[in-house]
């Protein structure tokens, strides 16, 4: 009979090496959540489901990279690679594909890792803050992508949404591609996410 507390390594550990993972799986096709999807990290840390607005968070994760893979009948299981920071909320969007049939392209996009930067001119505090946000396209349908757009929604602490939208060129079949950029924000962004993608055909129709 072990006597062991359950909680024994969170102290070993301690609180500064961990973080909070938490995000939203929607479908490909119509960005409707998907409730009950099984979501899981490699490594392993927690299983969880799904609510019944898509999204998920996995607390007290200690820091480092994940691979966060979700899957649900019916739809296909996609993976995100995503970062954990200490004592930071760390976001990832998930796009499950139906498998009743591929679209003729089709992106998958996520932001990958964000944060605020603050500009200090003086003692007072910041001055004006910037976001740095890094995301990941994939191009994740049959056929070549001509032309896409990644629109983000930046939601802050006293300004309220503002929104991006980065523009790239081509994406092959498979093919990932990573990008960023930097945002004036005024004040703290609370969290960063892809809120739409658009895509074009490369072939003539």
């Amino acid at each position: 009979m072990a006597g062991a507390p359950v909680g024994c390594d969170d102290e070993t550990v301690g609180p500064e090496t961990r973080g909070t993972l938490t995000g939203t799986v929607e479908s490909a096709e119509t960005d409707a959540p998907i409730p009950r999807a099984n979501v899981t990290t490699s490594p392993p840390t927690q299983s969880v489901l799904t609510g019944e607005d898509g999204t998920f968070s996995l607390d007290n994760v200690p820091t480092g990279n994940y691979t966060v893979t979700a899957s649900k009948n019916d739809f296909g299981s996609r993976s995100v690679t995503v970062r954990v920071e200490e004592g930071q909320t760390s976001n990832a969007s998930i796009l499950l594909e139906p498998e009743n049939g591929a679209e003729t392209d089709s992106l998958s996009a996520q932001v990958t890792n964000w944060f605020n930067d603050p500009i200090n001119r003086d003692s007072t505090g910041a001055d004006s803050i910037f976001v740095d946000v890094e995301y990941r396209a994939e191009n994740v349908g049959e056929g070549p992508i001509g032309r896409y757009k990644v629109f983000f929604e930046i939601e802050t602490a006293d300004d309220g949404t503002f929104r991006f939208e980065a523009e790239r060129d081509s994406l092959a079949e498979g093919e990932a591609e990573l990008g960023g950029f930097r945002k004036y924000v005024r004040s703290e962004a609370q969290s960063v996410e892809v809120s739409d993608t658009f895509v074009e055909s490369s072939g003539s129709d």
